[in-house]
């Protein structure tokens, strides 16, 4: 071919590509318009769900567990952290655990959830070799929700260090939206923040396990604050996120306490005075006082009252079978209490509770209104 046919040859090829650059301007124009839409509007078609668990008392559909596994076999050994001791303390145990009693209460609180008409979805297994992950068990800890999908915290310490990679995988599989992750030096873990409703929330800092001063070092930090809060802030900027200093007097049990919209079992003078003021100018919250037998000074010289356990809607509640005192004085009031057996997962033969094992993936709205409890 000369040098002349080259050219045009090459010269037709541009005009090819300019044609169809053209034809494929005008396609998008016509036929493939940008779509301005909303996250959570779209969540149904393209996640499958609404996937909205920013509640803790509207009707639970949806929870996480775990199936205690072989990481049990190892308590007891030299811990794959440091300082690599080999006692039960190390591990974080109170007694030489049952593996067949742990899955066995593992099954009946899984079957008595969807007895309640809860789906459960079962986390994956401990990846690591040798497993060690024997707190994972408390499926609230490493995951909770943001207004639409879900954030991946971040464990403080190396026996849970890790759980966040399976959490992640397991919602990923369900096809459940993970909307952020705390990332750098920042960390957060379930028990030290709660939703309050759809529109208030609080994260508790500076908590340490009384083995360190450092602001930095504790089960939620300022920057472990500041990024889930600026995820849910992204979604949804009404949210009113306050931060609660875990030094002195502090929030207490409020969310392992509430039974309704609002409403919460114990005594105001429980908590921070400038947390009470903003939950009754914020929300009209109602403190229903416990009887002072049902009342108990926790580790850390805090007040508390009965916990109740998962709320299942509002007014209707799951907790252990632990404390038949506290179930007949929660019906006596007007709450409805489903009871569970699985005193090998839960304190004190254990270190969390029942609002710990499940972690809430699926809720529907709350009430506007909540009922009336004597």
């Amino acid at each position: 071919m000369s040098s002349e046919d080259s050219g045009e040859a090459a010269n037709d090829k541009v005009e090819q590509y300019k044609e169809s650059e053209n034809k494929l301007d005008e396609t998008y124009k016509q036929l493939h318009p940008q779509v301005h839409s909303d996250f959570e509007d779209e969540m149904p078609k393209y996640w499958g769900e609404d996937w909205t668990a920013n509640t803790t008392i509207g009707k639970l559909q949806t929870a996480l567990l775990h199936k205690p596994g072989e990481e049990f076999l190892n308590v007891g050994e030299e811990t794959p952290w440091p300082p690599h001791e080999s006692s039960l303390e190390a591990w974080r145990m109170t007694e030489n655990p049952d593996l067949d009693e742990l899955v066995e209460h593992h099954y009946n609180l899984k079957d008595t959830l969807e007895d309640e008409g809860v789906d459960v979805i079962v986390r994956q297994p401990d990846p690591n070799d040798r497993p060690y992950q024997v707190k994972s068990i408390y499926c609230d800890d490493v995951a909770h929700a943001a207004p639409y999908g879900h954030v991946i915290l971040r464990m403080y310490d190396h026996i849970r260090k890790g759980e966040e990679v399976p959490t992640f995988k397991t919602l990923a599989e369900n096809n459940i939206p993970v909307v952020g992750m705390v990332t750098g030096d920042g960390m957060v873990e379930g028990g030290s923040c709660g939703w309050l409703d759809e529109k208030h929330m609080f994260i508790e800092v500076h908590y340490p396990r009384a083995n360190t001063s450092e602001p930095e070092i504790v089960r939620a930090n300022e920057w472990g604050h500041q990024q889930y809060a600026n995820i849910i802030k992204s979604q949804d900027p009404e949210v009113d996120i306050r931060m609660n200093p875990g030094y002195g007097t502090r929030k207490g049990t409020i969310h392992y306490s509430m039974i309704d919209r609002h409403t919460s079992v114990g005594k105001e003078e429980w908590y921070d005075p400038y947390l009470v003021d903003w939950m009754k100018a914020e929300m009209d919250w109602r403190f229903i006082e416990p009887p002072e037998e049902l009342s108990s000074i926790d580790t850390r010289g805090f007040a508390k009252g009965p916990d109740t356990g998962v709320v299942l809607e509002p007014g209707k509640i799951l907790t252990t079978d632990q404390y038949p005192e506290a179930t007949r004085w929660f019906e006596s009031i007007g709450v409805e209490v489903v009871e569970v057996n699985i005193d090998s997962l839960v304190r004190p033969r254990n270190t969390g509770s029942i609002h710990c094992c499940v972690g809430s993936l699926k809720r529907d709205a709350e009430p506007d209104e909540p009922a009336t409890y004597a």
